[in-house]
């Protein structure tokens, strides 16, 4: 084992330093979350980074932050002007449609943004060795893979939406579409809505958003060559997913499996929180929402039912990722702790953490089966319902509808999910399943993006990239063999009929030959 252990460390300490771009356009800050900590390990080894991004730190030596500074206000200012509340009820359409919009706006607002202009200005001779590329946000700024010598790309996103997923098969006859809150064994009615989802979803992306983006880009650079084409640099996806949790599906050998990636370990936590979650010992209860949703935009009357909900459940402890205090509707209950930001990952690592609850967002689900914490869901947008779904299907959380829950509910559901053990048997049984693996995402993903660094000219996906979808999935064949077999059964149709036309001729004949001799 140690030998092992041995040559693995040998074998990633073998690739020299390179030079590497990130570029992600996606106006989610869990999206640069989930990518930073391969980001630090790729710095740690001593690569060269060079981060495009709407999300910053501070840059340091070999490490450079380059600010898309424009795209949350734009985003945020032009999305229909976008409360997330409004469109938690959404229908998968509408809300892919939303995602359309946005990854429009992004790409404007990259066009104006400081750090765009900062990467164009890098001289034309520079080189960097591999980009890693965000494809949720479609290729907005991938023309810049062409002015530093056409690099290969490792495709990722922290979402994991399998019609995005490159050359990927898709396979709606068991992983049901975007949003669809179907069970993986669809009725026929369910598959084929889940289809038209997915194939809607395919070509929107080829004929609708890649051309639009393309158009975009080509204002400024009219010579750049067509946006859609730079999927042939893709040579690698790490994708956020995992078969124990999501639906199984096959995967090309270049789509790399490291869903939770984001996922560290557990540090202290700081005294304040410490000294809280300590004194939880009959249990203690993470409340977030997220990066997106804010929990003082919930709205007076929700807040008052939270407020008195978690009052009453005096014998837990819950802390609260809350934003504003001045916004609280009555003062706090004894029992509740809010604060602006907390270490999400190592507040459900705590040995009194009994339960989460959270808006169901990727991350957040991986995290909490990771700890083996139950969830209370409040799915608001995007791929949350679907994640609080398959969490169900688990056995490991409830769902409320974050617009319409009562103070009842939430207090009932809350007692349910803590009392029946249940939840925490079934969460527990998938966490050592989880934990159940020869080396960490992040150790996988670290590992394929130095192996394709030393293997820049390896094809691990093959011909698929140049197919469309009916070749991938044959159709054109079986088409072509029902347009045979259509051909052949009409030959043999009309042999049959001239064969029986000519039989009850010859039958016809005689029988006339028989009256007249008669």
């Amino acid at each position: 084992m140690k030998l092992k252990v041995l040559y693995f460390v040998t074998l990633l300490a073998s690739v020299r330093a390179a030079n590497i771009l990130y570029i992600s356009t996606a106006p989610s800050p869990s999206h640069y979350l989930w990518c930073k900590p391969l980001l630090d390990a790729l710095h740690d080894r001593g690569h060269n980074l060079t981060i495009l991004s709407p999300d910053i730190e501070s840059s340091k030596v070999n490490l450079t932050f380059l600010h898309l500074d424009q795209i949350y206000p734009m985003v945020l200012k032009e999305a229909r002007e976008m409360q997330y509340l409004e469109v938690s009820n959404s229908n998968p359409i509408e809300m892919f449609m939303l995602y359309v919009e946005t990854s429009e706006i992004a790409c404007r607002a990259s066009l104006v943004s400081k750090g765009y202009k900062q990467l164009l200005e890098y001289p034309d001779d520079f080189k960097f060795d591999l980009v890693l590329h965000d494809f949720l946000a479609d290729p907005c700024l991938l023309f810049f893979v062409s002015k530093f010598g056409n690099p290969n790309i490792i495709g990722f996103s922290a979402y994991n939406m399998p019609t995005l997923f490159g050359a990927n098969l898709l396979y709606p006859s068991f992983v049901p579409g975007y949003s669809l809150l179907y069970p993986t064994k669809m009725n026929f009615k369910q598959r084929l809505v889940s289809a038209f989802v997915h194939t809607a979803e395919y070509y929107v992306k080829i004929f609708y958003t890649e051309p639009n983006v393309d158009k975009i880009v080509r204002e400024k650079h009219p010579n750049v060559p067509y946006l859609g084409d730079y999927k042939k640099n893709y040579k690698l996806f790490l994708i956020n997913h995992n078969p124990i949790i999501d639906c199984k599906h096959p995967i090309f050998p270049n789509q790399k499996n490291v869903g939770g990636l984001q996922v560290k370990k557990p540090k202290e936590l700081p005294d304040n929180l410490k000294a809280f979650a300590d004194s939880a010992t009959n249990g203690l209860v993470l409340f977030s929402l997220g990066t997106n949703v804010r929990s003082d935009s919930l709205g007076e009357e929700r807040l008052l039912k939270i407020l008195k909900a978690l009052g009453r459940l005096n014998k837990y402890k819950f802390l609260w990722k809350f934003e504003t205090s001045e916004k609280l509707p009555i003062d706090l209950p004894k029992n509740v702790k809010i604060q602006a930001w907390m270490p999400q990952n190592d507040v459900l690592a705590h040995k009194n953490t009994k339960l989460f609850i959270s808006h169901c967002g990727l991350l957040s689900t991986q995290e909490s089966l990771w700890y083996g914490v139950p969830v209370l869901g409040f799915p608001v947008f995007a791929d949350q319902h679907q994640n609080a779904f398959k969490l169900n299907e688990l056995g490991t959380s409830e769902t409320l509808d974050v617009l319409g829950f009562t103070e009842d509910e939430l207090y009932e559901t809350v007692v349910k999910l803590l009392e029946d053990l249940k939840y925490i048997k079934n969460a527990k049984k998938i966490s050592k399943a989880l934990h159940d693996r020869p080396m960490s995402a992040l150790e996988e993903a670290t590992y394929w993006t130095e192996w394709l660094l030393r293997n820049p000219d390896i094809d691990l996906e093959g011909p698929a990239a140049d197919m469309n979808l009916f070749q991938r999935h044959s159709l054109d064949l079986y088409t072509f063999a029902l347009f045979v077999l259509f051909i052949i059964i009409y030959v043999l149709f009309k042999i049959a009929m001239m064969l029986l036309k000519l039989f009850f001729g010859i039958n016809r004949k005689s029988e006339m030959r028989t009256k007249k001799t008669n």
